[in-house]
């Protein structure tokens, strides 16, 4: 059934892009049911890769609460970076352990969301860990980095009794 509406909803995107031209079809014939193909198995790649953790929706207001909260900070700090004649930057690599987020939409999700926080960025995921890329290294950052995967977590039902502990390691520039 999902292939179907896929391939409907393709083709109906297809002819309106083309401004209803039949005969572009000719060539929609070949890339419509390509693409149903490749959206057909990356659904069936990120339902193997879902961790079983479920979305608590009465977290919802507080992870958007948190979510404005940062992004009204990335933006101010921006801002003060951008104006200011002194930036005191040393940019730098953190491999951030990962303590209570398993692969899937919660990591997606914290990747996302680090890259809001004031002057980092999620990089690169790794098995037990993220590369962030950082403006400067401060136990501020660090600890914005880790009440970002605390919301997370919450959000998505996890347990944060018992965090696994591993060293916060830096990466040359």
């Amino acid at each position: 059934m999902f292939s179907f509406i896929s391939t409907l909803l393709l083709a109906g995107f297809w002819f309106l892009l083309a401004e209803g031209d039949l005969a572009s079809l000719l060539v929609g014939i070949v890339f419509i049911p390509l693409s149903v193909f490749v959206l057909v198995k990356l659904s069936e790649k990120a339902n193997t890769a879902r961790s079983g953790a479920r979305l608590q929706f009465i977290k919802i207001p507080k992870f958007v609460g948190f979510f404005l909260y940062q992004s009204i900070k990335g933006g101010k700090d921006t801002a003060l970076r951008a104006f200011s004649l002194n930036m005191q930057l040393q940019p730098e690599f953190v491999h951030y352990p990962i303590k209570h987020i398993p692969a899937g939409l919660p990591m997606n999700l914290f990747m996302n969301v680090v890259s809001l926080l004031p002057g980092s960025v999620g990089v690169i995921r790794e098995p037990n860990s993220v590369l962030v890329h950082v403006l400067a290294v401060t136990d501020q950052t660090l600890n914005e980095i880790y009440a970002c995967e605390l919301i997370v977590s919450e959000l998505f039902g996890l347990d944060v009794s018992a965090p696994k502990r591993n060293p916060i390691t830096k990466k040359a520039t």
